[in-house]
């Protein structure tokens, strides 16, 4: 699915700056997203999909109703959180990783 908003954000993690692009993969519960991104402190500039996932069984989004509800990019201290707003919740996503595609 793509979320406009998105794209263009900035995040530093695992010591690259790393722009997403929009593109965000659900896992079938919504407990997981994966978000496209481009490491742009590199003149390679490689892609990677960031993994957030939520903490210890909080209410997920529906996969099925996605929409496009992304709000911010969030730090606490050395974490950082996709948080996404809907009009009767706000999930906040916890940066787990990165693969390399």
């Amino acid at each position: 699915m793509e979320w406009p908003q998105l794209s263009g954000t900035e995040l530093q993690y695992s010591d690259h700056s790393w722009e997403f692009t929009g593109t965000v993969d659900v896992g079938p519960t919504g407990d997981v997203l994966g978000a496209k991104a481009k490491q742009v402190d590199d003149v390679r500039q490689r892609d990677a999909t960031l993994r957030f996932g939520l903490q210890d069984g909080a209410p997920s989004l529906n996969p099925g109703e996605m929409g496009a509800h992304f709000d911010s990019v969030e730090r606490a201290g050395t974490t950082k959180y996709l948080v996404v707003k809907t009009d009767t919740r706000t999930y906040r996503y916890r940066l787990h990783g990165l693969e390399y595609r």
